[in-house]
């Protein structure tokens, strides 16, 4: 895509008598090429009538222009005037080229021309043909899928007025306005990460200005923005879907346009960009005002320009876990011990499934004694991490209460440091889990814990976990009295048989007094066959076994489909029930 370039102004006068001005040509767009995205700027010196010709494209069988002129206000940065379909007529006989002609007021000001030429990668809101409509193109013969670069080239936009002379106009080369800018993560690229630091000497508004990519089909946007506090590493601030509208063009550009008050204090803020549809190249429709995809921050209703202030980026400190850079079909984890509630930084990366629905590189922390999900990476706690869409990110501050809990990084087969099998995210070498301090230094009462003495003081009675294929493992246990027991198994099972699975065995008859079946069991993350049993059972006084037996495929560390949440706990653990 050629990169939007200022078009010079053609003034021109036609004078068909001596000294009388019939018109003038305010500004003017032609000589397109797929693809293209053109602009000129203009200064009226006073307001006037103008006259708009333009010659677009529209896909037959479509509801958009692909081809197609609009103006901004320079200042404003909002629309002026565009061609719509609905308001075109079809030019000459030609069944793309569509033509419309307007007259506007302008008020004195600055004003920006654009004209955007899509390729067919580009065409939008495509229906497809059924019955009637191919009876349309039989008896009309309103269809034809090519459109030639001839096409291309006769389409133009240009302004004329009658009221005006060249000496009331001024030509500008656009740059997106805003000179009072604070922050401009403008003209954003492709897979681009951009973070700033600043400090606030008082509390005041900022105002912030973002046009991002927000497909339909998503929940969350692909192109994102959000604000941390450097000391607390809490977010402030983020793009929330609520405060966005339609930037023009295509559906999923969409503008946010909103203030934010901010405490005194030091931030950071980070913008991202996923892997397509930015201002290296737009795949649909562009929006309105282009020149500004991504971020501006300019000043609030209170802003105060002594009080802010351009800072360096504050470091995290030394994690006091640290996985990162991790690769394919690694799992990683360590215990540790918190004697009082505190809050922790995690900052973590991973992959999404194809689906959008379950991760398939991920971190989580369990507590170490029962088993139970403490904090685990989803789709609702996370955020696009640049590149792929499939990258995902954390990145806040958890509350944990006083216990043992361990943290686990999990990858699958595919996609990870070294190997991208796509776009890798913006911040790569932090691929995996890191965990920090709130603050500097180690926080009081946290105390890294080794495995062999992981179960000492807990109620666990038997743990067989991280199961491999082909495995047939067994773990004794013994019970003084009557007992309500917890039984935590994880295992493979589909269409109503379990592959995967745990039973008991009563020692002193021999005989299995539980078994982990289809139907007792739940979903568990990932693949469907995933499956969870989390319940209490009564065993009475005696001696026990407890086996997990598992199947030749899908297993810890070999998965062949996405991993349940808690891989890492994929086998069984029997516990004292609460």
């Amino acid at each position: 895509m050629k990169i939007v370039k200022a078009l010079s102004i053609a003034v021109t006068t036609a004078i068909l008598t001596a000294g009388s001005v019939l018109g003038v040509t305010v500004a003017e767009i032609r000589d397109l090429s797929f693809d293209d995205l053109e602009s000129v700027g203009f200064t009226l010196k006073k307001g006037a009538e103008i006259n708009i010709d333009a010659l677009g494209i529209r896909v037959p069988l479509s509801r958009d222009l692909v081809a197609y002129a609009w103006i901004i206000d320079s200042d404003s940065r909002e629309l002026v005037w565009e061609m719509r379909s609905s308001r075109t007529d079809r030019y000459r006989g030609s069944k793309v080229l569509r033509g419309q002609e307007d007259v506007e007021f302008l008020d004195a000001g600055s004003y920006e021309l654009y004209f955007s030429v899509k390729n067919k990668t580009g065409w939008s809101g495509r229906k497809k043909v059924g019955f009637f409509d191919m009876l349309g193109i039989i008896f009309d013969g309103d269809y034809d899928d090519e459109i030639s670069r001839r096409d291309v080239g006769e389409c133009y936009v240009e302004l004329t007025s009658d009221e005006l002379s060249a000496s009331d106009i001024d030509e500008f080369r656009p740059d997106g306005g805003f000179p009072d800018a604070l922050v401009r993560h403008n003209q954003l690229g492709d897979s681009e990460y951009l973070t700033t630091g600043f400090s606030l000497s008082k509390s005041m508004n900022l105002r912030i200005y973002a046009l991002i990519e927000f497909p339909e089909s998503n929940k969350t946007p692909v192109d994102y923005a959000w604000i941390i506090d450097a000391d607390t590493h809490k977010k402030v601030w983020q793009i929330d879907r609520w405060d966005l509208e339609h930037a023009g063009g295509g559906d999923k550009n969409q503008l946010y346009d909103d203030e934010v008050m901010l405490e005194k204090g030091t931030y950071v803020l980070h913008m991202v960009s996923d892997d397509s549809h930015s201002w290296e190249e737009f795949n649909v429709n562009p929006p309105y005002d282009p020149l500004n995809w991504g971020l501006t921050v300019l000043p609030g209703k209170n802003f105060d320009k002594s009080a802010f202030e351009i800072v360096e980026i504050p470091g995290r400190g030394e994690p006091l876990i640290e996985f990162t850079r991790v690769r394919d079909n690694r799992y990683y984890e360590q215990s540790f011990k918190l004697s009082q509630v505190t809050d922790l930084q995690v900052y973590a990366i991973g992959e999404m499934d194809h689906g959008g629905r379950d991760f398939v590189d991920y971190g989580t922390i369990m507590e170490a004694g029962t088993g139970q999900v403490a904090w685990e990476m989803t789709h609702r706690n996370t955020e696009h991490a640049g590149g792929a869409p499939k990258n995902m990110m954390f990145d806040g501050v958890i509350t944990l209460e006083p216990g043992t809990y361990t943290a686990y990084y999990v990858t699958d087969g595919s996609h990870s440091s070294r190997r991208w099998n796509a776009s890798a995210p913006f911040d790569a070498d932090a691929y995996g889990l890191s965990i920090y301090a709130e603050g500097k230094g180690t926080p009081k009462g946290f105390e890294l814990v080794d495995e062999k003495d992981l179960w000492e003081g807990t109620d666990i009675l038997a743990r067989i976990t991280r199961v491999g294929d082909n495995e047939h493992r067994r773990a004794r246990f013994e019970l003084k009295e009557d007992t309500q027991v917890q039984i935590y198994a994880l295992g493979e099972g589909s269409s109503g048989r379990m592959y995967d699975y745990a039973y008991i065995v009563d020692l002193d008859s021999g005989r299995d007094i539980w078994e982990m079946t289809w139907r007792r069991t739940d979903h568990a993350g990932g693949a469907d066959k995933n499956r969870l049993f989390d319940d209490e059972i009564l065993l009475r006084k005696g001696e026990y076994e407890v086996v997990y037996v598992s199947d030749d495929s899908h297993s810890f560390g070999d998965w062949n489909s996405s991993p349940p949440r808690d891989a890492v706990n994929w086998g069984v653990t029997l516990s004292l029930a609460d």
